[in-house]
């Protein structure tokens, strides 16, 4: 064919081109293999074939470029992910008490309640990083952290909307908005007073 025959074929052509096709032969089992795709594709549930197609994307082999300076910048949000992790809750569940900072048990006895965590002056009154476990048999609920020397405030935060002060701390101050905070006295590491 030439090009004039490729960009404006006539219908007669079109025809010719289709017969031509005809007379090449796929094979015996051609029907059958098509058959066994089209029933392959279409017996699986469409989430499982959108699940399929993702994970061909995803096995395919790729290039992926990365800068010098993409990798340290990369590295250093990695840093600094770690570091705000362990800032939230520094010490917490894992034996040791970091450097200045002493250990300190929070407990609550509430036994009706789904989920309890520790809110303070020592961790921006927010919950995340800071739930207490339960022990379903005595009701109670318990963490261990450290936190440094000095005055911290702090309430329980009852299934995420119920603060509660402790009943066992020996201090507690207003806290502005007509309920009570509880204050913990945290010695230094060492043990003498503050």
């Amino acid at each position: 064919m030439n090009a004039e025959r490729l960009t404006d074929p006539s219908k007669d052509e079109f025809i010719s081109c289709l017969r031509g096709l005809g007379a090449m032969d796929p094979g015996p089992d051609f029907a059958a293999r098509v058959m066994g795709r089209i029933g392959a594709a279409t017996t699986l549930p469409a989430p499982k074939r959108r699940m399929a197609r993702v994970i061909g994307w995803l096995m395919e082999p790729r290039t992926i470029r990365v800068s010098p300076l993409g990798s340290l910048a990369a590295a250093a949000c990695l840093l600094l992910a770690l570091g705000l992790f362990l800032k939230i809750n520094p010490g917490a569940e894992s034996g040791r008490t970091p450097t200045g900072l002493s250990p300190v048990t929070f407990v609550l006895a509430a036994p009706s309640a789904r989920e309890v965590a520790v809110i303070g002056s020592f961790n921006g009154w927010k919950a995340a990083g800071w739930t207490m476990r339960n022990d379903p048999a005595t009701g109670l609920w318990t963490l261990t952290t450290a936190l440094p020397p000095g005055s911290h405030e702090y309430v329980f935060l009852v299934d995420g909307t119920t603060p509660v002060t402790d009943a066992a701390a020996a201090l507690s101050v207003d806290d502005g908005f007509g309920s009570r905070n509880s204050v913990l006295l945290v010695k230094n590491g060492d043990g003498t007073a503050l």
